[in-house]
């Protein structure tokens, strides 16, 4: 806002509102489409940024946004990256080139089962550009596939073996099965020393932010505990995304993806009301033309947004989504977790139990008389029955 003295009034200046966003139009200068860059931070806060990228620290948003605020008071921060102090951190050296050095790590298993059956995740991270990727597990028995996945991954993407992979000594990493089958990849494995984290540092660290992270944007649009899958992922999409301290201020994703879009698509409030467009032809003139869903991420390999309707238990991955990020889908009042789809929902109950209700009384079944007259013949007992006249047999009118 500046004042031009030619009114009593405030008057709003578009180039004023540019120059506040220098950091965020050189970030959103990597769209494919600079209109949508434009719309993309039109009438957006500082505090809505904040919620959009995942609620970064103060000092990370204070290297994209120019806030001269000392402190960002969110509420959904304090809930859910409250800590107790900690000790002065050790300075320690990155790796000269990517994948030289690899962090691994398991954590699990979770009380709550995802949507998917999901109850692990497993992280790797670069040791050189702090690149992070999450997989979901359903069981510890998956390490050694994924293990061999992400290796043939990182050498078909990026033309290079990876050298090293720390982790520690769980018994995923030590058994038979991953000696023979991930070993003779021709890596080196290092394991921590029992009872000593520290000395996987790297990986224990990226779990507290990841949780961090997921924790926070679950809190602040009233997620359901069911979603903890999808939060993960997605806090693992925006961390990549954000300046790094140990990157001095680079991003994950720019050090391996310099020429590629820091964002591939506007980054969304996790948790809110979107409505996702119906691409039906058989739609009748009369019917909606979009599904209600809660936004729950981005997709790694399509260009669109995760999306999910509880109602029909449907997942859709589309780019013709809107949005309502100040909504949440769920009540902060009564909550819904929603179960797995490969549960089947419990059958109804009776709310009278069958043993409760009286007792029937047995049926009586009652006779119509008939119409007809009969007239039978009385014998008396001292004639035979051979003398009875013949009009006097039965008959029926």
């Amino acid at each position: 806002m500046i004042d031009s003295g030619a009114t009593s009034h405030l008057t709003g200046s578009a180039n004023t509102a540019d120059d506040w966003y220098p950091i965020v139009w050189s970030i959103l200068s990597r769209y494919n489409s600079p209109v949508d860059a434009r719309a993309l931070s039109a009438s957006v806060s500082p505090l809505q940024w904040h919620s959009r990228l995942g609620h970064p620290s103060l000092p990370t948003l204070q290297k994209i946004l120019p806030i001269d605020s000392a402190r960002l008071e969110c509420e959904s921060c304090e809930l859910g990256k409250h800590h107790r102090a900690s000790f002065p951190p050790r300075v320690e050296k990155r790796s000269s080139s990517p994948f030289t050095l690899v962090h691994s790590d398991i954590w699990g298993p979770c009380r709550f089962e995802s949507l998917r059956g999901f109850r692990y995740f497993i992280t790797f991270i670069d040791d050189y550009s702090r690149m992070t990727w999450v997989y979901l597990l359903k069981d510890r028995s998956q390490v050694p596939t994924i293990i061999t996945s992400f290796y043939n991954e990182i050498y078909t993407q990026f033309s290079v073996n990876i050298r090293i992979l720390r982790t520690d000594n769980a018994l995923e990493f030590v058994q038979k099965v991953f000696r023979t089958s991930v070993i003779p990849k021709g890596f080196l494995h290092q394991t921590s020393c029992p009872y000593t984290s520290q000395q996987n540092g790297v990986a224990e660290r990226k779990h507290r932010h990841l949780l961090d992270v997921a924790r926070t944007i679950m809190t602040h649009m009233h997620v359901p505990k069911s979603y903890w899958g999808d939060a993960v992922l997605t806090a693992c999409y925006l961390i990549n995304r954000m300046p790094s301290t140990v990157l001095h201020g680079d991003t994950p994703y720019s050090c391996l993806f310099p020429d590629q879009p820091l964002f591939g698509i506007a980054p969304r409030v996790f948790g809110c009301v979107c409505f996702v467009h119906i691409h039906s032809p058989n739609l009748d003139k009369l019917s909606p033309r979009s599904v209600k869903c809660i936004f729950l991420g981005y997709s790694r390999t399509q260009k669109g947004y995760r999306c999910y309707d509880p109602q029909s238990r449907k997942s859709f991955t589309s780019a013709d989504v809107t949005f309502f990020e100040s909504t949440s889908f769920y009540s902060p009042q009564s909550p819904v977790v929603i179960p797995p789809p490969s549960v089947p929902l419990p059958a109804p109950t009776l709310s009278v139990p069958p043993h409760t209700e009286p007792p029937t009384r047995p049926l009586q079944v009652y006779s119509r008389r008939n119409r007809s007259t009969t007239t039978t013949l009385i014998v008396p007992p001292d004639l035979p029955p051979t003398a009875a006249p013949g009009n006097l047999l039965h008959t029926n009118r």
